[in-house]
């Protein structure tokens, strides 16, 4: 059965999922780290992983008109904005969380959501008018992204993945949904041999260093702030190395045995409505226990969005004309 989903599904991208959901959980966890709250870091590496992932999966069919738009752009918002009205009834039912509906609807899925339903837009019609072009597309919105960042004014220090002081998030994560999206596009079932895929981490991992390598030189050294805007350059090879190692003999075994299958599918298949709902339930009463207070987070963070998603699939049955489908609503992933 196992098997016979891995056809179904790409390894690399559930992996993928999986490790970003970590990651900008990781990165929220400070003050739960207690006296090592530098460990509390990953929350760009997981942003990028995401976008990443969805312009991947958005491409692997082709998009043929622009009337199929309208309707294309209704799944979008059925699969995300159930799960925003889901976190709103559940922080306002059991949290002190009270805004108004247009709130809610603009605001209500943070910064996150806000992106992704703009850039739905813009890769759309980018796969409709530009698919044979992504790679000059992505070295243009590249050199917009310097430019604009050399044109503004550059407080130090600051963080151009959002601070808003230097506020490049809009070009710089478009960036990254565009390099999933030509990924996406040209994937085949062809992959490298195993042996190759231990170069694809290690690539990954040497990257990462000159990821936090460059943000914290540029960061610390203000002759040298100017270099922080060619940090996103490592973050392209992280997320490409990280996907071609989710392609290889390791990551398989992985993904076939049972237990490491059900966790990478379950929690990756959630990664929506964690990010959403994990700003709820933080707390410094597990801090007593630690280390063992962030895996308990985890647990607590992972079942909370699960039942998440399940009132989410029933909101959602509840505004079509189909007869409740109450397997589907409590389906793991």
């Amino acid at each position: 059965m196992i098997v016979a989903m891995m056809r179904e599904r790409n390894i690399g991208i559930d992996i993928l999922k999986f490790l970003a959901v970590l990651m900008i959980t990781n990165s929220h966890l400070e003050f739960m780290y207690v006296k090592f709250s530098w460990l509390a870091t990953g929350g760009t590496l997981g942003n990028v992983l995401f976008f990443f992932c969805s312009g991947f999966t958005l491409f692997l069919k082709p998009i043929s008109r622009a009337a199929d738009f309208p309707n294309w752009y209704k799944r979008r918002i059925n699969r995300i904005y159930p799960v925003v009205l889901a976190v709103a009834i559940i922080r306002c039912t059991f949290f002190d969380f009270h805004r108004d509906i247009d709130w809610i609807i603009i605001h209500g899925g943070r910064w996150f959501v806000t992106y992704i339903m703009v850039y739905y837009v813009f890769i759309y019609f980018t796969g409709l008018y530009l698919r044979r072009h992504i790679n000059l597309l992505l070295v243009a919105v590249s050199l917009a992204t310097c430019v604009w960042f050399f044109a503004m004014d550059r407080p130090f220090p600051f963080n151009m993945y959002g601070d808003d002081k230097v506020y490049l998030t809009w070009p710089l994560y478009f960036i990254f949904m565009l390099l999933g999206a030509q990924v996406g596009m040209n994937c085949s079932d062809k992959h490298p041999a195993g042996g190759r895929q231990w170069l694809y981490l290690a690539a990954a991992l040497l990257s990462i260093g000159a990821f936090y390598g460059i943000c914290g030189l540029s960061g610390r050294v203000e002759s040298l702030a100017w270099t922080h805007v060619f940090s996103f350059v490592p973050l392209l090879i992280v997320v490409y190395s990280f996907y071609m190692w989710g392609q290889g003999d390791f990551a398989k075994r992985l993904y076939n045995n049972r237990i490491g299958h059900f966790i990478i599918c379950f929690v990756g298949g959630l990664c929506l409505e964690i990010y959403l709902i994990q700003n709820s339930l933080f707390t410094e009463k597990l801090n007593f226990l630690f280390p063992l207070n962030i895996p308990i987070f985890l647990v607590i963070v992972v079942v909370a969005a699960y039942l998440v998603r399940c009132l989410a699939r029933l909101i959602s049955q509840t505004f079509n004309d189909a007869p409740y489908d109450w397997k589907a609503i409590v389906k793991l992933y």
